[in-house]
Formats: C-alpha cells, structure tokens, sequence
C-alpha cells in the first residue's frame, strides 16, 4: 500500500508541474502566432501629415471637396473664391479662413451646410499657412 501512495504522489506531483508548463506552453503559441513582420513594420495610415503640405496636392483638393460648390470663379459666394492659389491666400490673409474652418465663435462656420472638417485637415491648411503659404 506505501507504494502505491508514493508513486500515485508521484504521478500527482507531476501532474501539478506539469500543468503549468503546459498552459506557458499554450499561451505562448497563441501570442505568437498572430506576430508577423507585416503587423510590427506596417505603416500607420491613420497618421496626419503636416510636414509634407503642398498648396497643389494637399490644399488644393481640400479647397476642391469642401468648397469649390460655394466659392468659385462663377459663384463667388461672399464674394470668396477659393478655387486658385491666389485667391486661397488673399482670403486666408483677411484673417476669416482659419476661424471659419474651425467653426470659431465671431466667424460664420465652414462649410456652412456640412460638417466641421476633420482635424486633420484643419491640421494641414494650419501648416500650409504657418508654412508661409508656398505655391507649390
């Protein structure tokens, strides 16, 4: 009988070691097999670039898609263009532009009948213009 009772303590004392291991073991496959290279070195597109602004490829198509329906050659809305470069500074020099795109009290909120641009873009026209307002 005094066998029996060491090596059944035995066989549990293994068991009981042994389960830890196993769930180390188990949970270490599970955090590795979603790891890859793509995941660690992907490029965060989720990202505002402030420091690569150009009046042609960033504010230009901003101006484009949120305020050419209004503001433009024929329209001229307020008497506001903003579908040339030289138009886009003339008014963004009055002092009106930045605190009607980010709908500051005092200034009538652009674009008027849409929503408040995202952050980002306001990020960007901010740069463009701290930038010195470059046609490029």
């Amino acid at each position: 009988m005094e066998t029996f009772i060491v090596k059944y303590s035995s066989i549990k004392m293994r068991k009981i070691k042994l389960i830890p291991t196993v769930f180390l073991l188990i949970f270490t496959a599970i955090q590795c097999t979603y790891d890859n290279e793509e995941e660690y070195f992907a490029v965060n597109t989720t990202s505002c670039d402030t420091l690569n602004v150009s009046f042609t490829s960033t504010i230009l198509p901003i101006m484009e898609a949120n305020c050419f329906a209004c503001h433009n050659s024929t329209d001229r809305t307020a008497g506001i263009t903003l579908d040339n470069y030289a138009e886009v500074k003339a008014t963004v020099l009055t002092g009106r532009f930045l605190g009607a795109i980010k709908h500051e009290k005092g200034f009538s909120n652009m674009p008027r009948s849409a929503a408040k641009l995202d952050d980002c873009t306001i990020n960007q026209i901010e740069a463009w213009i701290n930038q010195g307002m470059i046609e490029n």
